[in-house]
Order: C-alpha cells, then sequence, then structure tokens
C-alpha cells in the first residue's frame, strides 16, 4: 500500500484520476528499480538504518523523486525485519534504568555516575559484555531491526503492483463506491460478492441491466463515510478492490473526499485503465464462518451445511446472497443463512423489510450481532425468514435449534453451546 503523500493524483474540476506510470516514466524507474533490488538483496542481515541510507544515495532525476519513493515503498513491503536476537530489550532498558537510579541514590552530593561500570555490571549479570548490553538496549525500535529476507519483483510486475496502489490509496479517502458488472459468468460474480463479505465490507447488491448485457450493480459504504474504525475498514476496501479486476466488464464510480479541504470529487475505473492485479483470488470465506461451519459438521445433525452459491435476485429488490446453505438429508428442505457480522443496522432493516415485502424461495435465517440492537421479533411468523441473535459469535447448536424449528434457547443455554 502506498500512504497518501506518496498518492499521485491529477484534479480536473469535480474529478479525480490516478496518474498512472506512463511509458517514459516506467523506463526511467526500471534502471532505478534494478539499483534498489540489487542492494537489498546485499543488504539482507544490515539494519534498516543502513538499508535506507543505502537507498538513499541512488541517483534519479528530480521529476521521478515521488515515484521512485512510491516504488521503495513497496520494496519494503517485500522485506521481512526482525529484531536482533538477545535479551528483550524492554527488560533490559528497565534493568539498567532501576540499577542506575539506584546508584544514584548512593553517590555523594558532587559524585557522577560511571555509565561504563553500570553497563559492565548488567553485562556479567547476562553473561556478556558492556558493547552488548549498549546495542540491545533499543535493538526493538525500527531502525535497529535487521533486515531478514527479501523478495524481489519482476520490474513489470511492480508497476503494475504501483498503478494498483495508486488506485488504492484513492479509495481510502471514498464515502460510497458503486461497481458495475455485467455479462460475467455467475461464477466470477459470486467470487466478488464472497470477497466483498470476506473483507466485512457493508454492501447492496441489484440486478441491473445496460443494452443487451444484464449483471449486478454493488454499492458499498467507503471509509470516509463511517464514524469509527475508517482506517481498517478503508484497508478491507482496498485488499477487496483487486478482486473486481478479475471480470472482464466492471465499471468503478466512487464519491471521494480529498486533501486536506476534503474535497468532494468523482473517481470512474473500468478495464480501459489497465489495472492487473496478481494473486487476488479469495478461495475461502471469513474464518468465523469456517470455524461455525466446522463446529456445526461436529453435532452430527440430520442438515447438511455448505457454503453457499446461489444468488437470490427477487423481482423489485435487491439481490439477496446467503452465505450457507442447509439441506435435511431426510426430507431435502434447504435452509439458508446470511451473517450479518459488520453491517450496519441500516442494512440490517433494509434486509428485513425486503423479507417483509418479498416471498423468498426458501426459509433464511438473518445471523445478526447483538451490537447493532435488533430484536429477534422483527420479523413474524408470516415471513419465511428468522432472526437469530447472537453475542459474540455464532454457536452452532442455536442454529440447529431454529433449523429443527424448536423453542429458541436461552442466552445462558446458548453460551453454554459449542
Amino acid at each position: 500500500m502506498l500512504t497518501s503523500e506518496l498518492v499521485r493524483v491529477r484534479c480536473t474540476g469535480t474529478t479525480i484520476a490516478p496518474r498512472w506510470l506512463t511509458p517514459p516514466e516506467r523506463e526511467r524507474a526500471f534502471v532505478v528499480v534494478t539499483r534498489m533490488q540489487g542492494l537489498l538483496a546485499a543488504h539482507v542481515g544490515s539494519s534498516r538504518q543502513d538499508v535506507e541510507q543505502a537507498l538513499f544515495g541512488l541517483e534519479h532525476e528530480p521529476r521521478d523523486r515521488l515515484v521512485v519513493l512510491g516504488l521503495k515503498k513497496l520494496l519494503f513491503d517485500r522485506c521481512d525485519f526482525t529484531a536482533p536476537e538477545g535479551p528483550d530489550p524492554q527488560a533490559l532498558r528497565e534493568e539498567v534504568f532501576g540499577l542506575a537510579s539506584a546508584r544514584r541514590r548512593e553517590l555523594a552530593p558532587m559524585g557522577a555516575l560511571d555509565r561504563a561500570l553500570l553497563l559492565a555490571e548488567v553485562a556479567a549479570r547476562h553473561g556478556t559484555d558492556a558493547a552488548t548490553i549498549e546495542r540491545r538496549l533499543f535493538a526493538d525500535l525500527p531502525k535497529n531491526e535487521l533486515l531478514e529476507s527479501f523478495e524481489p519483483w519482476a520490474p513489470e510486475a511492480l508497476f503494475e503492483r504501483y498503478d494498483l496502489a495508486l488506485a488504492q490509496g484513492v479509495l481510502l479517502r471514498a464515502t460510497r463506491v458503486q461497481i458495475t458488472l455485467l455479462g460475467e459468468r455467475a461464477g466470477t460474480v459470486r467470487g466478488v460478492f464472497r470477497a466483498a463479505r470476506f473483507h466485512g465490507l457493508l454492501h447492496q447488491v441489484e440486478r441491473t441491466s445496460e443494452g443487451a448485457s444484464t449483471g449486478y450493480r454493488i454499492v458499498l459504504d467507503g471509509p470516509m463515510s463511517l464514524f469509527s474504525a475508517s482506517q481498517r475498514y478503508g484497508l478491507a476496501l482496498a485488499l477487496f478492490f483487486p478482486r473486481v479486476l478479475a471480470c472482464h466488464d466492471w465499471r468503478l464510480e466512487a464519491d471521494v473526499l480529498w486533501g486536506k479541504q476534503r474535497r468532494a470529487l468523482s473517481l470512474e475505473l473500468g478495464p480501459a485503465d489497465g489495472l492487473v492485479a496478481r494473486g487476488a483470488a479469495i478461495n475461502g470465506v471469513a474464518p468465523e464462518l469456517e470455524a461455525f461451519v466446522a463446529g456445526f459438521r461436529k453435532l452430527e445433525a440430520p442438515w447438511s451445511v455448505a457454503h453457499n452459491e446461489d444468488i437470490v435476485a427477487l423481482p423489485g429488490e435487491r439481490a439477496i446472497i446467503p452465505d450457507l446453505l442447509f439441506v435435511n438429508q431426510a426430507t431435502g428442505e434447504r435452509v439458508y443463512l446470511e451473517a450479518f457480522g459488520y453491517w450496519s443496522r441500516s442494512a440490517v432493516w433494509q434486509r428485513i423489510e425486503t423479507l417483509r415485502r418479498a416471498s423468498f424461495p426458501a426459509r433464511i435465517l438473518l445471523a445478526i450481532g447483538k451490537h447493532l440492537r435488533v430484536s429477534e421479533e422483527a420479523l413474524d411468523d408470516e415471513s419465511l425468514g428468522e432472526l437469530y441473535v447472537y453475542r459474540e459469535r455464532m454457536l452452532p447448536k442455536a442454529v440447529l435449534a431454529r433449523l429443527e424449528g424448536a423453542p429458541r434457547p436461552l442466552e445462558a443455554s446458548d453460551r453454554l453451546a459449542t
């Protein structure tokens, strides 16, 4: 990722556009990147401070300063820095400073503390020398970390990563993001939806059509629209975006607040921008869902559970993509489950209203965290939907009770379930 001061953009009127690397910039950067990667490989085992100093001396054209800094940041992301081995620096500092305080109290009124003698005394306790103790005192500072390994980039792959990082850097300032997918295979579309849920993004899905092409429109809340956790959410949005690049026909439109003045600007991206993502596929689901599925299967219930692959597009309503599908092995009954973990309260009520208005093709459980403050009575008995409000995590036994149509267990028994 690029920090905000390294993101190059061009603002024209009310629009903002990343400044992609041009062919001449790539040509000039190729020489610099080759040298930087050579220096990083040669400095494995050196401190971060020494690595920084070695790269600082690299020559480049002044007009490429921001590009070089951005490429350097991406190369540093491929470096593994670790603290040198030895006594814990924090514990060592407490020991040295504590001993210094004690020795100071023992001094005569005009006496001076002998630093070398103090370090030698601590070194004797640890069976080493004073120089080693002095080096270890602040070994946990970033500048003293050692470069343990470096994974180089192919220059062209690094340039692709740089352009992608520019787009991600702008999306970190978004208040709203709309992504339109047209004419994509169902498996590809499901992969995008799964990635949105995997990263915990607040989103709504609608069916759409343009000319002869039909598809889906995904509307996501941007990090700047949240009251809290905007940095973490912004990172999640940035990590999700490369999954969209696996599609052939896509369009992204975002509302962005840019700069210190928070100017309201609009961003538009599409396949013509030539962005490339490597290794962007999301093959699984959120870890908490994986843990739930594993726990449910241990119950040996008459219900099977699997990650859902169905997209339910109700007429005139937003599409619903449940997370899990339960099937009764005896009767063949199908029940869906949609989990609302990090979602907003308003998104939950929108889903409830959808189930009130439209006829869902099967039973569906909406699993909602208690922090969203939604009562289980919000859906009446006439609806095929049912709410399951949980405290910290979904409990397999509690969900099984609802599948079987048993009375809802008390919260106390829920807490004892596994």
